[in-house]
């Protein structure tokens, strides 16, 4: 059960694009960030105090924005580092166990590490091809940029838009 008005609040989001990175806050209006990326009834998001980089310059602020939409089309991966709680619904305790597991995952420009809950048994086919949701979220995950891996951004939880993973795999169980 979750704690009333948790979820009321605004949360900050590093998105990243093909081209930039997009630094912004949503406020939620009683949803999830993982409901609101997900949500095939609409491919716009309204963000608030954006700040707009170049992904090979992402330290420097192009323009600095009050109020801008950005299409979930483009949106290659989405980064939180504060208020998860807020990012995806709380996973009741449920009769299969679930596991965690090492993945790794390609998108153009940008390489993916992190880790990803399953519960039971592990099926990448169908979290790629029968999935419904758009988004998948990986935990503790680091993004680095392919042709200059000096530049990189981590988080606590990354959504991944499946539509530009090229390559998905995981590796062992996590103990």
């Amino acid at each position: 059960m979750t704690q009333p008005g948790i979820r009321t609040g605004t949360i900050t989001v590093d998105f990243l694009t093909p081209t930039h990175r997009v630094s912004a806050q949503m406020v939620l209006r009683g949803r999830v960030l993982a409901d609101v990326l997900n949500d095939v009834r609409t491919s716009y998001i309204s963000v608030d105090a954006v700040f707009l980089s170049r992904l090979e310059d992402p330290a420097h602020i192009l323009k600095s924005l009050g109020t801008a939409v950005l299409n979930k089309n483009y949106i290659t991966a989405a980064i939180v580092n504060v208020g998860i709680e807020m990012a995806l619904k709380a996973v009741s305790p449920a009769y299969t166990s679930r596991k965690v597991y090492n993945v790794f995952a390609t998108v153009p420009g940008f390489e993916i590490e992190g880790t990803i809950e399953f519960a039971g048994r592990p099926d990448i086919h169908a979290l790629l091809v029968t999935n419904v949701e758009r988004f998948i979220p990986i935990v503790n995950a680091k993004v680095v940029m392919s042709e200059k891996p000096s530049i990189n951004f981590s988080g606590e939880l990354i959504f991944l838009n499946r539509d530009f993973i090229g390559l998905l795999a995981l590796s062992g169980e996590v103990a």
